[in-house]
């Protein structure tokens, strides 16, 4: 679409959606930005980029921004949930060359993205109601009834994606058989890498995202029934009482009015990422459970090949089917990664263990070699 004006609607303004909308402005489009939440308070707790992450944002221009609100994340700790130590993996020596591995408030990093796009309209508080497939286009209506005609219209909105569910696939999302409680602590023990203790279907994690602070993330593996009926503080605390230092003592501390927020793990595969003049990116298009952390890297990646594909020149059509042939095999990976370790996280501890005491470096190369290749 090079020398064309293009009129896209982006429907999203987290990471993706935001992401996607700084691409295309860097590259001389002003895209349309709708949000359905009326302002930005949930804006999340902890991310954990790697390397491929970092990579994908200096693209946008953003790495310095970034990289002075983040903590660089060196190593990858293991523990049994006993607090013995299975490995190490020095990640900063794995991605040399790519980018480095950080740790941040995801509301530092929304804002950062925020500020970039300042010239990009964001219509908070808009929902879209109806996307229709018309000669060259879309028919988008929103919630007041308005409508408005596009070129594009670009999913960007998420696991429960209104446009994913209105104009590509209806099905909703499929839980993965995982709970997780999320929280920030204060980082009294000085944890300086991200630092993990495992038990069968349990997980303790935490990374520094800033110099005193801890994301704390929990996991549960909950096949059958409901994990929302485990949910509570109380729940939490009982369930990881085992759980010794470097991080069992977090829970123990866990204060009356620390926000504690709990999910069901979910994730989505549409049979196809677009169709006509509809294309969904980040979760919206890929949501899998958070074991490879891969979610923001390869929210980014997705905005930058999708505007490079927009601005290369061809018709959106043909744009479309080449972004989408480009980006399928690394979505794929990262999925099929992603279902390998939750199922090493299921076996009995003293199969799972012993993996990331013996092999845990190599389990991490072959899960992150390919990524280490631009998208």
């Amino acid at each position: 679409m090079r020398g064309k004006t293009v009129k896209i609607l982006i429907a999203g303004a987290g990471l993706a959606g935001l992401s996607l909308a700084r691409a295309l402005l860097t590259r001389g489009i002003r895209a349309d930005v709708v949000e359905r939440r009326p302002d930005w308070t949930s804006s999340g707790f902890g991310l954990f980029l790697p390397g491929n992450a970092s990579r994908a944002f200096a693209e946008l221009g953003l790495f310095s921004a970034i990289s002075q609100s983040a903590v660089p994340i060196r190593r990858q700790d293991f523990y049994d949930h006993r607090g013995r130590h299975l490995s190490t993996v020095d990640s900063e020596r794995f991605w040399e060359g790519c980018g480095p591995c950080l740790g941040m408030p995801r509301a530092v990093m929304h804002k950062i993205l925020l500020d970039s796009v300042a010239p990009v309209p964001i219509r908070t508080g808009r929902a879209i109601a109806d996307v229709r497939q018309v000669a060259g286009g879309c028919l988008v209506t929103f919630d007041d009834w308005s409508c408005e005609t596009y070129d594009l219209v670009v999913g960007a909105d998420g696991l429960n994606s209104t446009v994913r569910r209105l104009a590509i696939d209806p099905a909703p999302p499929t839980y993965t058989g995982n709970g997780c409680w999320r929280f920030f602590a204060d980082n009294h023990a000085g944890i300086d890498a991200w630092t993990v203790m495992v038990a069968k279907g349990r997980t303790l994690l935490a990374e520094p995202v800033d110099r005193s602070t801890l994301y704390v993330y929990a996991e549960l593996a909950q096949a059958a029934g409901d994990p929302r009926e485990r949910a509570s503080r109380a729940e939490l605390q009982a369930i990881f009482a085992d759980f010794t230092a470097p991080l069992g003592p977090l829970l123990r501390q866990l204060q009356p009015d620390t926000p504690v927020h709990f999910s069901r793990i979910e994730a989505v595969q549409p049979p196809v990422c677009f169709r006509g003049r509809v294309v969904l990116i980040g979760d919206a298009a890929h949501a899998t459970s958070p074991s490879m952390a891969e979610g923001a890297g390869m929210a980014c990646e997705d905005a930058v090949l999708l505007a490079d594909a927009i601005t290369a020149g061809d018709d959106l059509d043909t744009a479309l089917g080449r972004y989408a042939a480009r980006r399928q095999p690394r979505v794929d990976w990262v999925r099929g990664q992603s279902e390998t370790r939750d199922r090493i996280r299921r076996l009995p501890a003293a199969i799972s263990t012993r993996l990331l005491r013996f092999a845990g470096t190599r389990m991490y190369r072959r899960s992150y070699t390919p990524l280490l290749a631009k998208a």
